[in-house]
């Protein structure tokens, strides 16, 4: 019972500590790229220093979150984490008071306000850049950003509806799509429209025919010597 009650303490606090960490992952991400199209001059930064501080600050904000933050509780009814149990027969505000976790909040408004910036400010200047481009490259730019960043800015908007109205069950539904499918998308839109980490992913894949066709290649080169 006590290792049952272990783990369930531990998913309670990994769910906040994993949630608020991707909306600091796609934060990150948004400004990297808001970087890199602004600041093309610097792209070698943003690929080295930038993205090692990155995932720096992703590891202690995860950190931060998984030890010094309130827990949450998942509720079947209502299909979702929250950080009141429900446990009241008749709710009362010392309960309210003492179940409200402030962090996450303060997170999911954050958040949702500075998405917004990013997206309108992505927007301009995508479109800015890509006057003298083909269309279907903007096209694929700005299609890739927003399919990375909208499923956790849907999720973020309905918990944060939580603290001001009781949302009907299609919300709770479709944040818990959103929240599903925020977790499976981002690889599979990195690989098939980021041509920079496709051309990396096949790389990777390939590199032990590259190795040994170009051993061949020396070999041909020695024999014919």
């Amino acid at each position: 019972n006590l290792l049952n009650l272990d783990d369930k303490l531990v998913m309670k606090t990994c769910f906040p500590a994993t949630w608020c960490t991707s909306c600091a992952c796609t934060l990150l991400l948004f400004i990297n790229r808001i970087v890199f199209i602004t600041l093309p001059e610097y792209s070698h930064i943003i690929d080295g220093k930038l993205a090692y501080l990155s995932i720096f600050l992703i590891v202690i904000y995860f950190i931060f979150w998984f030890f010094f933050t309130p827990t949450v509780c998942f509720n079947s009814i209502g299909m979702a984490w929250f950080p009141d149990p429900l446990a009241m027969e008749t709710p009362t505000e010392e309960a309210a008071d003492y179940y409200r976790n402030t962090p996450q909040a303060w997170n999911n408004w954050i958040f949702v306000s500075i998405m917004g910036v990013f997206y309108v400010a992505y927007f301009l200047k995508v479109r800015k850049v890509a006057r003298g481009q083909k269309s279907k490259a903007s096209a694929a730019i700005i299609v890739q950003c927003i399919i990375i960043c909208f499923f956790n800015t849907v999720c973020a908007l309905v918990y944060n509806s939580f603290t001001l109205i009781t949302p009907d069950p299609w919300i709770l539904m479709m944040g818990q799509i959103c929240w599903s499918v925020n977790h499976g998308c981002p690889a599979l839109i990195y690989i098939t429209m980021n041509h920079t980490i496709r051309k990396e992913f096949r790389r990777l894949i390939c590199r032990q025919k590259k190795v040994e066709n170009s051993t061949m290649s020396v070999t041909n080169t020695m024999n014919r010597f």
